[in-house]
């Protein structure tokens, strides 16, 4: 599942007080306190630190990528981080689920006075790693959805024929996949992952990235899929 969270950066007694900053997540998700919202809020703790600490996007998602396995740990989650990132996006983001996507731990958090995202997906602990070449059909079926999500000529309509076009390839492949969890959002072209988008060992793409394909072709539209693996 993904949820985009952007809030008030907490200060620094909110931070001395965890728990009234987790009761203030909760109050702005409907009271929920499961094990995905914790998840958020190890991630909004490790993106406050690493706001108040690091000099550029390249420091900040260094020091949020160390930073959350240990607050994971500490608020006794067993989560394996697969990947986290840094970008700035232009608005709000599209999100949806098809399947079960539960064991998906995706979040971006923000703060409404602060030009960055801090990106963070993971799983449960030992969960195994796909084969190399299912990683690059996956990419390849997110990268010709992306293209032909890009012949839209709105957001919405970018998004929701991405989800369509990767849906189909994920259906007709003959693998039984769980579930996949979709974004979409506009981005101004400076996202950094650690580790790099290439060696990631999950089955996660990202479209519209410059690595990919000419920034100008999408027009800073970022696509992003992630699924489990086929059962």
């Amino acid at each position: 599942m993904k949820k985009v969270d952007i809030l008030e950066m907490p200060t620094r007694s909110e931070m001395r007080n965890p728990e009234a900053l987790k009761n203030r997540m909760q109050a702005s998700n409907g009271g929920r306190a499961d094990a995905f919202d914790t998840f958020r809020f190890a991630c909004l703790i490790a993106a406050t630190g690493a706001e108040e600490n690091g000099s550029d996007d390249n420091a900040c998602v260094q020091q949020f990528a160390d930073a959350l396995p240990g607050w994971l740990s500490r608020l006794g989650l067993n989560l394996d981080v697969h990947a986290c990132g840094v970008l700035h996006t232009a608005d709000g983001n599209n999100t949806t689920d098809r399947g079960d996507a539960s064991s998906i731990y995706w979040t971006m958090t923000g703060f409404s006075d602060r030009p960055r995202v801090y990106e963070a997906i993971a799983f449960p602990a030992g969960t195994p790693a796909p084969s190399g070449s299912l990683i690059q059909q996956y990419d390849g079926w997110s990268q010709n959805a992306a293209r032909i999500a890009e012949e839209e000529s709105s957001d919405s309509a970018r998004f929701s024929a991405f989800v369509e076009a990767m849906s189909g390839s994920l259906n007709s492949s003959g693998k039984n996949f769980g579930g996949t969890s979709f974004s979409y959002c506009n981005c101004d072209g400076s996202e950094t992952y650690i580790p790099a988008t290439e060696d990631i060992r999950m089955l996660w793409s990202v479209a519209g990235l410059p690595s990919f394909a000419s920034r100008a072709s999408y027009d800073n539209h970022m696509y992003e899929c992630v699924s489990t693996l086929p059962k």
